[in-house]
């Protein structure tokens, strides 16, 4: 019961880390609010919690829009009177460099990875500093720390958020934590189009020899979320079973 008697606001819950990071923190005893743009699933994410005996609510919510986060830290303190854990983990991408990318795919990216992260920030942090403190977890990416084509804007933003938790870190500090997660290649949702083979190219591409599924990750939140990671704030923990860590050699030389 890690998280015993703690409200834990989860964004991107309604599938892949998300969900499986708001069922984990559930059931180490954390009341729950799960936040995403697709309805049927939340909600089923958020039944499948009571299913079990744990608390949690679902908000309709998109992350890239002001008055959406605005409204779900409201709905979250009108229901549960605190707010002590953020995961920000929403994510949205358009593909594309520099030149093939469209502003419309650049802001909607930059809004929902990037600037997601900032406004619940601005909204959460005076009820969790009244509530006598609290973490935020961020989910980053090892796009975050290396380059991949293609990716300009999901690069750009981040990027943006490693920066963001050390700021945010200085400036909250002793009071909030803030550490982020950098995972690798993850099965969720937003790698619904790979086919098999490419899947499995991607596995054989870290020492691990596997992609991660939600839960590992969902382990590494709990981790940062928890008192276990209690002297750690701006740090950001790489999560993609070695990938960044090796050069890979082609066979034969």
């Amino acid at each position: 019961m890690l998280l015993k008697d703690k409200v834990a606001l989860v964004t991107g819950a309604a599938s892949g880390i998300g969900r499986a990071t708001a069922q984990l923190f559930a059931r180490q005893g954390a009341k729950v609010v799960l936040a995403d743009v697709t309805v049927q699933n939340g909600e089923d994410a958020a039944q499948g919690i009571h299913t079990e005996g744990g608390e949690a609510i679902f908000v309709r919510t998109d992350v890239g829009q002001m008055k959406d986060v605005q409204a779900l830290v409201e709905k979250t303190l009108a229901h549960y009177g605190r707010l002590d854990v953020i995961h920000s983990n929403a994510a949205s991408y358009a593909l594309g460099d520099a030149v093939k990318l469209d502003e419309a795919g650049w802001e909607r990216t930059l809004a929902v990875c990037l600037k997601a992260t900032w406004m619940l920030a601005h909204f959460g942090v005076p009820p969790m500093l009244a509530g006598g403190g609290g973490t935020i977890v961020i989910t980053g990416s090892v796009h975050s720390i290396r380059g991949y084509a293609n990716h300009t804007a999901y690069q750009a933003a981040k990027g943006g958020l490693l920066a963001l938790t050390r700021a945010m870190a200085a400036d909250f500090a002793p009071t909030i934590r803030v550490n982020i997660i950098l995972p690798g290649a993850v099965i969720t949702g937003l790698s619904a189009h790979l086919t098999a083979e490419q899947r499995k190219r991607m596995a054989q591409m870290c020492p691990l020899k596997r992609n991660a599924q939600p839960e590992d990750i969902a382990q590494v939140a709990l981790f940062l979320a928890s008192n276990m990671s209690s002297y750690m704030t701006g740090e950001a923990l790489v999560v993609d079973g070695g990938l960044s860590s090796v050069i890979q050699i082609p066979p034969g030389l």
